[in-house]
């Protein structure tokens, strides 16, 4: 994906340029490992290796064990480690506060910004210190806050009280990731061809593009009457216009003729951090703010109790819930097997999700020299989500696209003309651990500092998500041959899609087939309804 990176530049610990192809030390002190070709796995394991009990998860741990020590090594770039580290922790972050507002809307302030940076942290931990392949960042997604918020509605079909309907959901979804490892069932990612994954990058694209404009937007249609709220929204509107602006601007820092590479290289790698903190000063002059003693201002970021008393999220009035969910509390036999259908949901929207970030975080490109580990990935992804379902925390799978930019942050990296094209090469990369978990233990920080966050305006994530989703379209290859196909013919570069392609036609029918079941995933993610609205007062 074509988004900002900490380590954007070739630069070394000390900043220099570098082609280096050497990947490991020459004093011994990491070990030497061949380069790791997803393919390779792809071969081994793809040929009819289903239902094996256990297999897969000891030839993982096999592979991984060996080198868990390696892992926590001092890297050989300290400073590319550090860079990637508040990197990961910054994409992170600001998708997760506007998921967190969809989740409070959807669960009617009962899921909320508290809960999803407490999951975040925790399941983070837990993936950095258990999981096989670390470089995987585990986070709530866009379709987890959607489907999650479909549950609460469902929950009110069977009459039960949510966060024990909640635990059951998420009991039975551990229970189907465990499974699935311990059979070997993760086999079938390797049915995962690059049509599909090509299709599900370019629906999370569309998705981060719609969602975003649509909040943009929405309030200065819906409102009619009260023009204090109306200039809000425009207010929002414009924030979130030059929010995005900002961002992408510096995303092509490093192109500038300008200022220091150091410079450039920071501008780049914390775009997102930078727009954010310019936006949300600007957001409060007289004038932007739009806010009458406390009345119809701008939106920000919705926190339910400033300073956080580290208790769950309730409604003001609303009776405290436990920490702990009692599993039979506000439930019967129909609604604990009820909620099997949307942990079926949530299993195989996390079956996809994590597996293709896992792929898209180990693609060859990177040059990696430590073997993957998926189905001991799964079964880790699988115990995150138990304690989830015990605090009544929204669990979290791989994330698209900040898992793979974490990888691209952790490399360094040469540029090479190929086929007429500027190419970006990877000559080495940092396969630790350290950066994960620090950038997980962040969110425990975050959370201490809950009253600088609830000062973000609101249009400010908007733009920033729309960022997100343009930056993930521009690197897109269903773009690419789409934009390809509106050039004239000797205008078109010879790169492999284009010279090694017999016909142009059969190009152009593969692509609109991608782009239609692009759209129809997209339609169906954005406005299939079901369940039903919950009344809070009945339980």
């Amino acid at each position: 994906m074509a988004t900002t990176s900490p380590a954007a530049s070739e630069s070394g610990e000390n900043g220099t340029t570098t082609t280096s192809t050497e990947p490991d030390d020459k004093d011994g002190s990491h070990p030497k490992h061949v380069n790791w070709d997803i393919s390779t796995e792809a071969s081994t394991t793809a040929n009819g290796r289903y239902f094996e009990f256990l297999t897969g998860m000891q030839e993982d741990l096999r592979a991984r064990i060996p080198l868990y020590a390696d892992d926590w090594k001092r890297p050989k770039s300290f400073i590319t480690v550090l860079n990637a580290t508040f990197f990961a922790f910054v994409v992170q972050l600001i998708p997760a506060l506007i998921f967190a507002e969809l989740l409070d809307k959807n669960t009617e302030g009962n899921l909320a910004t508290a809960e999803v940076l407490l999951s975040a942290g925790i399941i983070g931990v837990i993936y950095a210190l258990l999981s096989g392949q670390p470089l995987v960042l585990l986070g709530i997604t866009g379709p987890v806050a959607i489907l999650l918020g479909k549950s609460y509605g469902l929950a009110g079909q069977y009459d039960a009280d949510y966060f024990t309907f909640f635990w059951w959901l998420c009991i039975w979804t551990a229970i189907l990731h465990i499974l699935t490892a311990v059979f070997g069932l993760v086999n079938f990612v390797w049915q995962i061809t690059p049509f599909s994954t090509q299709i599900f990058e370019f629906f999370i694209a569309m998705s981060f593009i719609f969602e975003s404009i649509r909040d943009l937007v929405r309030d200065i249609h819906l409102v009619e009457e009260q023009s204090e709220e109306r200039s809000a929204a425009y207010a929002s509107l414009v924030i979130g216009i030059l929010t995005f602006y900002i961002c992408w601007t510096l995303h092509f820092a490093e192109t500038w003729v300008h200022f220091s590479r150091q410079l450039r290289t920071f501008l780049t790698s914390y775009n997102m951090m930078i727009a954010v903190i310019i936006m949300t000063g600007l957001s409060y002059l007289p004038g932007v703010a739009q806010d009458s003693n406390g009345e119809h201002g701008i939106h920000r970021v919705r926190i339910h109790r400033i300073p956080w008393d580290w208790q769950p999220t309730t409604e003001q009035g609303a009776e405290a819930r436990p920490w702990l969910t009692n599993p039979l509390d506000g439930i019967d036999a129909k609604g604990i097997f009820g909620a099997l259908f949307p942990a079926f949901m949530l299993y195989l929207l996390f079956f996809i999700d994590h597996n293709i970030s896992s792929i898209l975080t180990q693609e060859p490109k990177f040059n990696l020299t430590k073997p993957p580990a998926y189905h001991w990935d799964f079964f880790v992804l699988g115990l995150t989500i138990i304690p989830c379902g015990l605090m009544g925390l929204p669990p979290g799978s791989g994330l698209i696209p900040q898992a793979p930019l974490h990888t691209r942050a952790l490399c360094t990296r040469a540029h090479k003309r190929i086929d007429g094209v500027q190419r970006e090469i990877v000559t080495h990369c940092e396969e630790q651990r350290w950066s994960a978990l620090i950038q997980a233990m962040l969110m425990f920080v975050a959370l201490s500092l809950i009253r600088v966050i609830s000062w973000i305006p609101v249009g400010c994530l908007d733009g920033v998500f729309l960022y997100l989703g343009v930056g993930a379209m521009h690197g897109n290859e269903i773009w690419e041959r789409i934009s390809l196909m509106f050039m004239y013919k000797k205008k078109r570069p010879p790169i492999p899609v284009v010279a090694k392609t017999s016909s142009w036609r059969v190009v152009q029918c593969y692509t609109a087939v991608q782009v239609g079941l692009s759209l129809i995933t997209f339609g169906i993610a954005q406005f299939a309804t079901w369940g039903k609205k919950r009344n809070l007062s009945a339980h």
